[in-house]
C-alpha cells in the first residue's frame, strides 16, 4: 500500500507539470457545448480553432465523428468539470475520421477531466476510421473490456486504410492514468506490419503507417496484456517518462511486456520505470537504429510462473524485427534489477554496431544456469557490438543503492556505480532517469540514476523546493518563461535535444532576470523534447522541456 501511494504521489507530479498547459487551455471560450445525453458529435457545423467543451456529469458514451482542425488551428475538445463515462458500450469514446483534434482534460481537485470508469464491452477510447493528428491528455481510463487506448484503423475491402492509401500522423498520448485494464494499457499502431490477411476479400494487404508518435507522462498500472504497445511507427517515435506496473497479469503468450516496440516501430525509448511485471520489462522488434536509456525495470517477469525457468523473461528483450531489416541499438544507463532470467537478452540476428554501455544489472534469475551470461545474453559476433562499463552483480546490495525495501535505486555516496561510467564522447547522456544533470562531480554514473546528493529520495527531485526553478507554460510553444526566485548569480541557459546536441546557448542572464522571469524564445526549434539546463559558477539544474506546435 505504500508503494502504491508513492507510485500515485509521483504521478502527480507529472501531471503538475502540465498544469500551466491544461489551464491555458480551459480558460478558452466555448463554441459549442456537448451535453449529457448527446452520445454522437458530428463535425459539420465545427471549424478549425473552435472549442468544443464537454460538460460534467455520467453519461454512456460519446462518438466524434468528422470533426477536423488544421495544423495551425486544430479543434480543442475540455471538459467542464469531472466527465464520467460509466458504459456498458463497445468503447468510451471513439474519434471517427477526425483530424487535428486536441482532447485534453483539466485536472482538478485531483480527478482527471475525463474519466472512463468502465466499458464493459470495448475499448476505453479507439482512434479509428482514418482518424489522424491527435493529441490526448487528462484522462483517467479503467475496467476495459479490452485495451485502453487504441490509435489504429484496421484495413478493410475498401483499401482505404491501407499503406499506400493513408498514413496516421502526428500522436501525442500524455499524462494519462490507466489502470485495471482487460488487454493492452495502449495499442498503438498495427501488429500486422508486415502484412494482413482480409478474408472478405482474400488478399492480404499492409496495414498504414503512423509518424511521429509520442507517449509520454503517463501512469499505467495493471494491465492484462502488455502495458505500453507502439507498432508500424517508422520515425520521429519516443516513449518516455511513463510509469508501468504489473503488466501482463493474463499471462498470455506474445502479449507480455511493460513496453513493446513492435513490428516496423523506430521509437527512442528513456525515462521509463517499469515494475513487476510478468512479462518482459521491454521488449524490441523494431527496425532501425534506436537508443533504450535511463529505464528503471525492477522484477520482470519474477512471477510469472516462479517454478518453471523454462519460461524465460527479461529486462531488456531485443528479437529480429519483423522485416528482418537490420537493426542497432545504444542500450546506455538503464538499471535492471532481479529480472526473471537474464538482464538483457539479445536475439536480433541482423545487426550491424551496438553499444551496450554503463548498465547496471543485478541479480539476474538464470545466473545459476548460464552463469555470467544471464546478464547480456547474446549470440553476437565481436565486430558488431561494444560492452563498456557495465556493473553486473548477483547481489543487489553492493551496489548501495538508497534503499532497496522501498524501491529506491538512486545511488548512495559510497556506491561502486559513481564516477566509474565511462565517457562516451558525443554519444553520453546528459540528464539521468529524474532529470537530473549528467555528469555530476568528477564523472559518469553507472545505471539511470546519477547521484547528486547521498539523503535524497528518487521522489525528492519533484517537489518543487524553493530554490527550484520552474519552466511554463507546458508544453511550450513559441517561448518559455523560466523563473529563479532563488537565483543569486548570474547563469546561462542550455537547450539540448535528446541526444546531448545543443540547439540554444544564452548569454549571460542576470540573478534579476531570473526572479523576475525571463522570456526564452523557441520559434526555431521544432516540436519535441528537449532538456533546459541553468548552470551558474557552483551548480547546474535541469527540467525536461516539451515543445509542441
Amino acid at each position: 500500500m505504500k508503494k502504491k501511494t508513492t507510485i500515485l504521489l509521483l504521478f502527480k507530479a507529472f501531471i503538475f507539470l502540465s498544469a500551466f498547459f491544461f489551464q491555458t487551455v480551459n480558460a478558452q471560450n466555448c463554441n459549442h457545448t456537448i451535453e449529457n445525453s448527446q452520445l454522437v458529435v458530428d463535425g459539420d457545423n465545427i471549424n478549425p480553432g473552435d472549442t468544443i467543451c464537454v460538460l460534467a456529469g455520467v453519461r454512456n458514451y460519446l462518438l466524434l465523428r468528422n470533426i477536423k482542425g488544421t495544423a495551425n488551428q486544430p479543434v480543442i475538445i475540455i471538459n467542464h468539470g469531472n466527465v464520467i463515462i460509466d458504459t456498458d458500450h463497445f468503447y468510451g469514446l471513439k474519434m471517427s475520421g477526425c483530424q487535428f483534434v486536441k482532447m485534453i482534460g483539466n485536472q482538478e481537485q485531483e480527478q482527471y477531466g475525463f474519466n472512463i470508469q468502465r466499458v464493459g464491452n470495448g475499448a476505453g477510447i479507439t482512434l479509428d476510421d482514418l482518424t489522424s493528428d491527435i493529441e490526448l491528455a487528462g484522462f483517467e481510463i479503467a475496467h476495459t473490456a479490452l485495451g485502453g487506448i487504441y490509435a489504429k484503423t484496421d484495413p478493410d475491402c475498401s483499401f482505404e486504410a491501407t499503406r499506400e492509401n493513408f498514413t496516421f500522423y502526428n500522436l501525442s498520448i500524455h499524462d494519462c492514468y490507466l489502470h485495471d485494464i482487460q488487454d493492452e494499457g495502449f495499442y498503438i499502431g498495427s501488429s500486422k506490419y508486415t502484412g494482413q490477411y482480409l478474408p472478405d476479400c482474400d488478399t492480404t494487404v499492409l496495414p498504414h503507417l503512423i509518424e511521429n508518435v509520442e507517449v509520454y507522462n503517463n501512469l499505467v498500472v495493471n494491465t492484462g496484456w502488455d502495458g505500453i504497445q507502439v507498432s508500424s511507427s517508422i520515425g520521429n517515435c519516443l516513449i518516455y517518462n511513463n510509469n508501468v506496473y504489473n503488466d501482463s497479469w493474463r499471462e498470455t503468450v506474445f502479449q507480455m511486456s511493460g513496453i513493446l516496440i513492435g513490428g516496423g516501430s523506430n521509437c527512442d525509448c528513456f525515462n521509463n520505470q517499469v515494475f513487476d511485471g510478468k512479462g518482459d520489462g521491454i521488449d524490441i522488434l523494431g527496425t532501425g537504429n534506436m537508443s533504450i536509456y535511463n529505464n528503471l525495470i525492477v522484477r520482470a517477469g519474477r512471477s510469472f510462473q516462479i517454478n518453471n525457468p523454462d519460461e524465460s523473461r527479461h529486462g531488456i528483450f531485443i528479437g529480429n524485427a519483423a522485416d528482418l531489416s537490420q537493426s542497432n541499438f545504444r542500450l546506455l544507463h538503464n538499471t535492471i534489477i532481479s529480472p526473471k532470467t537474464s538482464g538483457i537478452r539479445y536475439l536480433n540476428a541482423n545487426t550491424s554496431f551496438n553499444l551496450i554501455a554503463n548498465n547496471i544489472i543485478t541479480d539476474p534469475g538464470a545466473y545459476d544456469i548460464v552463469g555470467n551470461r544471464s546478464y547480456f545474453d547474446h549470440q553476437l559476433s565481436p565486430e558488431v557490438y561494444e560492452e563498456e562499463s557495465n556493473l553486473y552483480t548477483r547481489i543487489n546490495q553492493q551496489v548501495n543503492f538508497i534503499d532497496l525495501q522501498e524501491d529506491n535505486y538512486d545511488l548512495q555516496a559510497n556506491s561502486p556505480a559513481i564516477n566509474t561510467a565511462a565517457d562516451l564522447g558525443n554519444q553520453s547522456l546528459t540528464f539521468d532517469v529524474l532529470m537530473r544533470p549528467r555528469p555530476h562531480n568528477q564523472g559518469y554514473d553507472k545505471g539511470a540514476f546519477e547521484s547528486q546528493d547521498p539523503y535524497a529520495s528518487r521522489f525528492d527531485h519533484y517537489e518543487l523546493a524553493k530554490n527550484d526553478f520552474r519552466i511554463s507554460p507546458l508544453p511550450a510553444v513559441s517561448f518559455v518563461q523560466i523563473k529563479f526566485p532563488a537565483a543569486n548569480e548570474n547563469k546561462q541557459i542550455t537547450l539540448l535535444n535528446t541526444l546531448g546536441t545543443c540547439v540554444i546557448t544564452s548569454e549571460t542572464i542576470s540573478a534579476d532576470q531570473l526572479q523576475n522571469g525571463y522570456n526564452l524564445s523557441l520559434r526555431n526549434i521544432k516540436s519535441g523534447a528537449y532538456i533546459l539546463i541553468i548552470s551558474g559558477s557552483e551548480t547546474s539544474d535541469s527540467k525536461m522541456l516539451i515543445i509542441s506546435r
